[in-house]
């Protein structure tokens, strides 16, 4: 280097320095070696200025120093240098160090700092205070005790000039608050000295040198020491070379202790096969140097094989042999001496719970470390809250703690979107801002880091993580290319319960299967399907139905009952499938008669097909088109619909979501699609009730709710999973359809509500009377043959001509206004009153209405339904 041949000149005319030989003898550090040679000549300078020493010129230059750069450099090897280069010049009355940390002083606060200074001045007559991370003297969680504790050692080096000297150590980037906190700093800190990381030529030598010195020179190399595969684990080594934590000096240490890892496992397999052969173990091979090839090892590796073994994942499974296929080519493109191509060994785990990503986490860690990418492969669990500080500043230091801990490490961060700080055009938290920045600066996401981390959360909200976090974070994981762990199947759920019912040594019968799938069929639907965890809370269950079961025979019967069955698994099995097609008599009146046979139809359809062995599903619809006027019974069939296929098994609830075609709609540009989308999310499993559907036809917004409708019943990840019903009048509903003819074909099913006739009309009042006032007396109105009824009949067929007619309700209406004519002829004193309806009460209200309906139609220009089927 530059500064050694100045040195060795400069000694030829007689310059002496222990330290500076002993620092000549290191790779690299040549900004340091100058600062040193700088140094010295300004001492040999002031000595020949005052070589009496009565200038005291010496005694007042500060030699304060800050040592910037990453870690393994040599900032502590030479800060030690320089309290013995200090003292061989005669500017420090010793060489003694006191080694502390910016965290310790902080901590310790004044006293801490005035017994490091007492031991340097007390005990050795001077001295080099050398302070490891001193930026964390600054850090917002030392709640000023930091920046007080630097103030004291300002001020105590300010005391002791010429008796004691300070030694400041840390990053580059994060002492720059260092620096921001005291403007006369830096003319009491006078020298700021980088250490660069290594390159390559450096770090051969290291390892070389390492190496020699180790095996005392034994060792030796496949390819020789400047050979290939030497070259190829240096160049891994150089890949994070630059970024914050680069190990350099440590980072070869590192490689040497996996390269003997990987000879030792490779010995001991030899002496396995050949008991008779020693093999040698002062060599190196290839296999030992970079690690084995990709593709033939990984297939062998045990984890490779269980994770092919599991259930399901094929997508996860054609992501990791893809990922297999980059190392491969990687591999061969090294042994070419070519650059690799640049991939992270991060991943994104999106998908449901219960999918198996912490368990392909462990395969895959395990993996990685098994081809040498990692260098233990040991899995650690985390969740956003492991990250979260209590104070600003905390978050950054736990983030950092937690990733210096997990080198060589699959840390795996669950709920990962919880680490979300919210929309970057608003407020964001500052907390979790801060931790995705630190992971940022401190990852690269490149092979040679010795370090992968998994986000594991749902797509959307990852996504959305994505694009409010530092961009710097996209670079560091494939979110364009995740690993997608989709829903298990039906088939795939049972053979997942046949492999616990066989772990736990339990035997079934087919009808109990059926039972299961019904019920995991059942899951499947719910927006908060587990799957994996579905299937344990069903054989919990029937684990603890089955023991209640053998609770209550007796000692000899136990002993014969060994099989778990179905009313283990479902104690309402057999009641269902006993279950025949059946009009339900309390819809009798309400809605059309030909409505309930279309009912009926339904339930038909799924047990002829459940006992010719069909998929019912393939047979019933579970999209409807409801379309008449209102008042018809529409809602009220819906809601009764909701129990036909919950009996049937093809939602999970009898639960039933209403809303209008309004409250999709949302309030601004872009508001609308996801408003829409977690509606349908939320109704998963359940019957979706939309009624009003035909305000859909116009506007922008209400296109943009019917794309995300489309879109959402396109996805077959939603097929089967519930039940959507859009209601609304016969020409509102017409046209919708006529405007999205897709809509129409999604839609098969559609059931025609037309006006409620008079009788029923009269049906319906009675019995809105006597549910409202138990007891009362309605026979007036039961007999169809009198002259009173066919009046009141006369006029509902008036009420039922006009456009505001909305039938049942009005009907409601209709009787609550009976009851209160009625109610307003009984005095407050007669307590012995008889609750009756007369047909001149009803007909009385009746002729109140249609005059008021008629004033309105006259006063609206209209008097005609328009939306009659």
């Amino acid at each position: 280097s530059a500064a050694a041949v100045e040195w060795d000149r400069r000694k030829q005319y007689g310059e002496e320095s222990n330290a500076l030989d002993e620092l000549m003898q290191y790779q690299g550090l040549e900004e340091v070696k100058q600062f040193f040679l700088d140094v010295k000549s300004k001492v040999e300078i002031c000595k020949e200025q005052d070589p009496d020493g009565t200038m005291n010129i010496l005694s007042l230059e500060r030699f304060n120093v800050v040592f910037q750069g990453n870690p393994g450099t040599g900032k502590t090897t030479v800060a030690r240098l320089y309290a013995k280069f200090l003292y061989d010049e005669e500017i420090l009355d010793s060489e003694y160090i006191e080694e502390t940390s910016g965290a310790q002083l902080a901590l310790e606060g004044a006293r801490g700092i005035q017994r490091i200074i007492g031991n340097i001045k007390g005990d050795e007559g001077g001295g080099v205070i050398f302070i490891d991370e001193a930026y964390q003297l600054m850090a917002d969680h030392t709640d000023r005790g930091g920046k007080q504790a630097l103030d004291i050692i300002l001020t105590a080096l300010e005391n002791n000039i010429g008796g004691v000297a300070a030694v400041f150590v840390g990053y580059k980037d994060e002492m720059i608050p260092f620096f921001e906190h005291n403007p006369g700093l830096e003319s009491r800190i006078p020298y700021t000295i980088n250490f660069a990381d290594f390159d390559d030529g450096e770090l051969w030598n290291i390892f070389t040198d390492k190496l020699r010195k180790q095996y005392k020179g034994r060792m030796r190399v496949e390819g020789s020491l400047d050979g290939l595969y030497v070259r190829i684990a240096i160049r891994r080594l150089a890949q994070c070379r630059g970024s914050r934590g680069f190990g350099n000096a440590r980072t070869v240490e590192n490689l040497l202790a996996r390269i003997r890892q990987r000879q030792a496992q490779r010995l001991t397999r030899e002496k396995i096969k050949s008991r008779d052969q020693i093999p040698d173990c002062f060599f190196f091979t290839q296999e030992d140097l970079i690690g084995p090839n990709p593709s033939v090892t990984a297939r062998e590796c045990p984890a490779w094989i269980e994770l092919q073994g599991l259930i399901g994942l094929d997508e996860v499974k054609q992501s990791t042999e893809r990922l297999i296929g980059m190392l491969e080519l990687n591999y061969q493109r090294e042994l070419r001496e070519e650059p690799p191509l640049k991939f992270s060994l991060n991943q994104v785990f999106v998908g449901a719970p219960g999918t198996g990503k912490t368990t392909v986490a462990k395969l895959y860690g395990q993996i990685l470390s098994d081809l040498g990418y990692l260098s233990r492969g040991d899995i650690i669990l985390k969740t956003p809250a492991d990250f979260v500080g209590n104070c600003v500043g905390m978050s950054e230091a736990k983030t950092k703690m937690i990733l210096e801990s997990t080198v060589g490490k699959v840390l795996v961060i669950d709920e990962a979107y919880m680490l979300d700080a919210g929309d970057s055009q608003k407020n964001q938290d500052q907390f979790k801002t801060g931790i995705i920045d630190t992971i940022v600066s401190m990852t690269q996401g490149v092979p040679g880091e010795d370090r992968c981390i998994i986000l594991i959360g749902y797509k959307d909200k990852i996504r959305d993580l994505f694009q409010n976090a530092n961009p710097g974070l996209s670079r560091r994981f494939p979110v364009n290319n995740p690993f997608h762990f989709t829903n298990f199947t039906i088939d795939q759920l049972i053979h997942i319960l046949r492999l616990k019912m066989s772990d736990d040594g339990l035997v079934c019968t087919t009808d109990a299967i059926d039972a299961a799938r019904d019920l995991l069929m059942q899951a499947l639907m719910r927006p908060d399907f587990t799957n994996a965890g579905e299937v344990n809370s069903v054989l919990t269950t029937a684990k603890m139905n089955y023991e209640t079961r053998l609770s209550q025979l007796s000692l000899e019967e136990k002993l014969t009952v060994t099989v778990l069955e179905a009313v283990d698994v479902d104690p309402e099995f057999f009641q269902r499938g006993a279950m025949e097609p059946a009009r339900d008599k309390t819809l009798e009146g309400l809605v059309d008669s030909c409505i309930l046979d279309q009912l009926v139809s339904y339930q038909r359809s799924y047990y002829m097909a459940k006992k010719l062995k069909l998929d019912p599903r393939s047979l019933v619809s579970t999209n409807f088109i409801f379309k008449g006027p209102p008042g018809t019974g529409k809602k009220t069939t819906a809601r009764h619909m909701s129990k036909i296929f919950y009996d049937m098994g093809f939602v999970s609830s009898k639960e039933v979501v209403e809303c209008s075609a309004t409250d999709l709609i949302g309030q601004y540009v872009g508001h609308t699609a996801p408003k829409t989308r977690k509606r349908l999310q939320e109704s998963l499993g359940r019957v979706l009730i939309i009624s009003e559907s035909g305000r859909l036809v116009s506007g922008s917004f209400e296109a943009e709710a019917v794309k995300e409708l489309l879109q959402f019943l396109a996805d077959p990840s939603n097929h089967g999973r519930m039940v959507i019903i859009l209601t609304g009048s016969t020409a509102d509903m017409n046209k919708l359809l006529a405007q999205y003819p897709t809509l129409s074909g999604l839609f098969p099913e559609e059931i025609t509500f037309t006006e409620i006739p008079p009788d029923n009309c009269i049906k319906m009042l009675l019995q809105d009377l006597e549910s409202s006032v138990p007891g009362i007396k309605t026979d007036a109105l039961r007999d169809t043959s009198s002259e009173d009824y066919a009046k009141v009949r006369n006029l509902f067929g008036t009420l039922t001509a006009q456009q505001s007619w909305s039938n049942a309700r009005d009907i409601k209406n209709l009787a609550k206004q009976v009851i209160r004519r009625f109610i307003s002829t009984i005095e407050p004193s007669d307590s012995q009153h008889e609750f009756s309806v007369t047909c001149s009460d009803v007909a009385e209200t009746l002729k109140l209405m249609v005059t008021l309906r008629r004033n309105r139609s006259r006063a609206s220009g209209a008097d005609r339904r328009s939306n009659a089927p």
